[in-house]
């Protein structure tokens, strides 16, 4: 069973990071730092890639803006679970129980200083270029929550709540789930990254039983929040895929006992989803919980508010491609001052105890 996940998310708010919920699970952690093109992601691949051969169970984290890239790995031994996870900005991670259990590893020694020192104007000059594209991702994105905000207002006049509530209820009674506490684990599938709106398909793969949630402009993901609520009293460990940009909904549920997903379906141009039979899949249509003789009221502006939305996404999405400009002529510097084979010969020690 595949699982891969991102860790974070570029969100309306900022950057999002779950880093601290998904790695508290290792016994042990190791924190790896260092600057961009040093070899970090490689590391934690080589890792993970050895504790597989070797029969280990491995959950793969995902960089949220460069998806090619690995920010974590947590692996599933016979005795214990390990951590590999990228502590750099922006998603600082500090070591809570130094030596005792989490342990950090400096790939900045394996840097020759001298030459990043004759180069600090040229990679200061990156580093301020790379955050002012940023910020521009960001604040198109929190134009994002906003128009999101304008869509829920809308939408909440003629949703029926009660429901779209009831039916969460009955999908969540009919998985004959035991009863007890269900435990909640961050694992997003889609990420706004440098290379596009990315998803990844997780969840489908590793679901026995797939339900497909029509997303007519969120109503949908309404749906999947209740249904996370409706299952908190149930003995389940829940995968819980936030949505990038609107992080307070869900577009993904994946319950590991009962091998069962929920996932919302793609929306067509005009935000109403395109209703497709799939075998071996159910479909819940949020268009059932809506009014519709109201919803000719504020349709025209539910499509205006989609468009604008769609708008300043793809502005956030052409400022993250400047930052990838920025971000790989920056590891083009750091990868000239390495010195890559003393860095093999620490990562093939390294990776021995996988």
């Amino acid at each position: 069973m595949q699982q891969r996940y991102f860790a974070a998310s570029n969100s309306s708010e900022g950057f999002k990071s779950y880093f601290s919920e998904v790695f508290e699970r290792a016994d042990r952690l190791y924190v790896i730092k260092g600057g961009p093109g040093t070899g970090k992601s490689s590391l934690i691949q080589r890792a993970a890639a050895a504790a597989e051969a070797n029969g280990g169970q491995v959950e793969y984290y995902f960089c949220s803006s460069d998806p090619e890239s690995l920010d974590g790995a947590l692996i599933f031994g016979k005795n214990e679970v390990i951590g590999l996870v990228d502590g750099t900005s922006p998603h600082v991670v500090e070591p809570t129980c130094p030596g005792a259990r989490d342990e950090i590893i400096n790939l900045g020694q394996f840097w020759n200083s001298d030459i990043l020192h004759e180069q600090k104007n040229e990679i200061s000059a990156l580093m301020s270029k790379k955050s002012a594209a940023y910020r521009r991702a960001y604040s198109y994105l929190r134009s994002c929550g906003n128009l999101r905000a304008v869509t829920d207002s809308l939408l909440l006049k003629i949703t029926d709540m009660q429901k779209l509530r009831m039916a969460a209820e009955r999908l969540a009674r009919s998985l004959e789930l035991e009863s007890g506490e269900m435990k909640r684990l961050p694992a997003l599938t889609r990420a706004i990254s440098m290379v596009g709106n990315v998803r990844l398909d997780t969840i489908e793969q590793n679901s026995k039983k797939l339900w497909r949630v029509g997303d007519f402009y969120g109503v949908g993901q309404w749906f999947l929040d209740e249904l996370a609520a409706c299952l908190g009293g149930f003995k389940a460990t829940a995968r819980l895929s936030y949505d990038p940009v609107n992080t307070a909904h869900l577009d993904g549920i994946f319950l590991d006992e009962a091998a069962c997903g929920f996932v919302i379906s793609k929306p067509d141009e005009k935000g109403e989803e395109e209703h497709e039979d799939f075998e071996g899949e159910k479909f819940v249509n949020p268009k059932r919980f809506v009014h519709t003789e109201r919803l000719r009221e504020i349709r025209g502006e539910l499509r205006y508010a989609a468009r604008l939305y769609q708008d300043c996404l793809d502005g956030a999405l052409h400022a993250l491609a400047e930052v990838k400009v920025y971000h790989f002529l920056l590891e083009d510097v750091y990868k000239h001052a390495m010195h890559f084979g003393a860095l093999t010969r620490f990562s093939n020690e390294f990776i021995k105890q996988f």
